[in-house]
């Protein structure tokens, strides 16, 4: 099966990981894969350096009319958008290309939660959402036909061997050396509510004087990154709540590894990433019962999802630090989740299905 892969973002975030990953094991199971990526966008020196077929995207109408030209040219079996805001520019080009006797599907996936109306929705062949809360949302806004809906889970990478030594306070930490228990983490763009974690950190480091949150994500992000310094040195946390510098994503197991729990305030997430590869480091989760999350760790046994506000997160966490046996008990079954559901082969034969016109797994 031959595919073209089209996210034409600016920047580089989850999305785009996702989407490396699975073209990654669809190439492994012998599928070829290009990618339509925005012309100077951060993508496409990035999949230009793992050896995919890279094509630009540059302008509006001429961009569609290229990437008509494409579709007709290199006769995709399957062409994949997965950006809201690319839905217009693809449909379009799509539907010139059929015009000119191209056969095969287009499929649109959305990661993002949206409820808004979504013009040339009736196009694709078929709609995939990440999480029962993004489809959730889009039908807010949309009729879509049931048949032509489908929601499949992001997976990742089965690489994660876990020691005993995680389930240890004491043990010692790769990435963050100089942290000790309790060491809690939040990984994600800076609009992701980080500010309501350091809001009831004072409460967490009443329970835990030792306490260190660890935020990681893009520092190049000014208008983000400064209301949330103002607030850390406001509230006098300047040697709890350390802005972590970046981390490469090869090396995020051992992030999560340091942790012991990873945590999120954000209730608008499309699906999370991030927990996945948390869960895979034995590390459990605490978020709000909220966003696409709640796919991953409702009735798991991995994580908890808070219903309330602040006041109940708090104690959420600060509950799960005092309990070691639950904590590295979640922490165990996380792993063995991520391995029997969440895999990144599973997401790739669940696309495969959809991408060849069948239903998926």
């Amino acid at each position: 099966m031959k595919v073209l892969l089209v996210n034409l973002g600016r920047g580089w975030g989850g999305g785009q990981e996702q989407l490396t990953d699975l073209a990654t094991e669809l190439t492994e199971q012998g599928d070829t894969i290009h990618f339509l990526c925005r012309s100077g966008s951060f993508s496409v020196p990035r999949l230009n350096r793992l050896g995919f077929t890279v094509n630009e995207f540059n302008g509006t109408v001429a961009g569609v009319l290229r990437t008509a030209r494409l579709i007709i040219a290199e006769q995709y079996d399957a062409v994949l958008a997965t950006r809201e805001h690319d839905l217009v520019k693809i449909a379009l080009a799509w539907k010139l290309a059929c015009l000119a006797g191209t056969s095969g599907r287009f499929v649109m996936a959305y990661h993002t939660a949206t409820s808004r109306r979504q013009l040339f929705i009736t196009v694709p062949d078929a709609i995939v959402c990440i999480s029962n809360y993004v489809r959730d949302k889009l039908l807010k806004g949309n009729q879509i036909d049931a048949h032509r809906l489908h929601i499949i889970h992001n997976g990742i990478a089965e690489e994660q061997v876990l020691s005993e030594g995680k389930f240890c306070r004491n043990r010692t930490r790769t990435i963050f050396k100089e942290a000790e228990f309790p060491s809690i983490g939040m990984v994600g763009a800076y609009f992701k509510n980080q500010q309501e974690l350091v809001a009831i950190t004072p409460q967490l480091k009443a329970a835990f004087p030792n306490l260190r949150v660890i935020l990681l994500g893009n520092r190049d992000e000014p208008t983000l990154l400064t209301p949330l310094q103002k607030q850390i040195r406001a509230l006098s946390l300047e040697q709890t709540v350390i802005i972590s510098e970046p981390v490469e994503r090869a090396r995020m197991n051992e992030v999560f590894a340091d942790l012991d729990l990873s945590v999120s305030t954000f209730r608008n997430e499309g699906f999370g990433l991030v927990h996945l590869e948390s869960l895979a480091a034995g590390t459990p989760v605490v978020a709000y019962d909220e966003g696409g999350q709640v796919d991953i760790l409702e009735n798991s046994g991995a994580g908890i999802l808070v219903h309330g506000g602040m006041n109940e997160f708090a104690k959420a966490v600060i509950g799960l630090l005092y309990d070691d046996q639950q904590r590295y008990a979640m922490g165990r079954k996380g792993a063995e989740l991520v391995r029997t559901q969440f895999s990144r082969a599973t997401m790739a034969a669940a696309y495969r299905h959809i991408l060849s016109g069948e239903r998926a797994l």
